[in-house]
């Protein structure tokens, strides 16, 4: 029984693969990068929120209660 043989690409198309594959792996670099740095932002933004709300206690006007009441 004979081998099977596969045949291998040319360099040029090698090369050609290898240039796409580092394009792809540089856009997924990108997307983690800017996944990262919107988790970061959220992160800030929500601590920011949380530190305002706390400074800020707004009072309960007596006369809001009574009108629901």
């Amino acid at each position: 029984m004979m081998p099977i043989v596969f045949a291998s690409p040319d360099t040029s198309e090698r090369s050609r693969l290898l240039s796409i594959d580092m394009i792809r792996r540089r856009a997924l670099d990108r997307l983690y990068r800017r996944k990262a740095a919107v988790e970061t932002l959220i992160r800030s933004l929500e601590d920011y929120q949380d530190v305002r709300s706390s400074q800020i206690s707004v009072p309960v006007e007596f006369s809001a209660v009574r009108k629901w009441s």
